[in-house]
């Protein structure tokens, strides 16, 4: 795809999303590549979907308007997660990712039958980009560059390093204990940490042979 098709590809998904969180008055963060190509304002790699953490209050209100613009909703699991994917011809596919509920201390997704995914609320704190005349919230860059870090033989997320070379010199994060699981409403440290860090070395082993690291996609 030509990089002004991708572009206009991106606009129109991105006013329309942002268009129906408004309606809906929903409190929502946008994840992953689109906030650097916003931060940037650079298309610097192919970029299929939004990335969505989404308040389940208004969970219903938002996929009864994106199915009445024409999209199609499917449901996904993988590891006891849960999620919702919409897709429509021309546009970047949405992928309502985790939703759950946003508090003060921290956004609380709950998984299995007695599992909570809780992510601190500094780590999400609403984060205003601009793309293309478009303005939509975010997480704050640090949290993407912790990301990074977290998954760095993700070949997707070394093609977000090297975009943002110049503000991993100068940008503090905290790459590790923003994320945390519960069990039993009882706190597991470092839990969601270790998961990824194995977790990064099986999905750079399946990029060694020839499979994509997500092994959900």
């Amino acid at each position: 795809m030509k990089e002004e098709d991708q572009k206009q590809e991106i606009t129109r998904s991105l006013r329309l999303i942002t268009k129906i969180f408004e309606e809906c008055q929903s409190e929502y963060r946008i994840l992953g590549s689109l906030i650097l190509v916003a931060h940037k304002h650079i298309i610097f790699r192919r970029i299929n979907d939004i990335d969505i953490l989404l308040d389940r209050k208004s969970q219903q209100a938002i996929f009864k308007k994106v199915i009445e613009c024409g999209f199609v909703l499917k449901k996904k699991s993988w590891g006891g997660f849960i999620w919702t994917e919409a897709y429509k011809e021309n546009f970047l596919s949405l992928t309502f990712f985790l939703t759950g509920e946003f508090i003060p201390q921290y956004f609380s997704y709950p998984f299995m039958k007695w599992c909570e995914l809780r992510i601190k609320a500094d780590y999400l704190q609403p984060t205003r980009y601009t793309f293309n005349n478009i303005s939509f919230i975010g997480i704050p860059l640090s949290s993407a560059i912790s990301g990074i870090y977290q998954a760095f033989l993700n070949p997707k997320r070394s093609l977000d390093k090297r975009l943002l070379s110049e503000e991993i010199k100068t940008i503090k994060v905290k790459p590790y204990g923003n994320i945390y699981v519960c069990i039993a409403g009882i706190r597991i440290p470092y839990l969601y940490d270790v998961f990824s860090f194995f977790y990064n070395i099986y999905g750079g082993l399946r990029v060694t042979f020839g499979k994509k690291y997500e092994a959900w996609d």
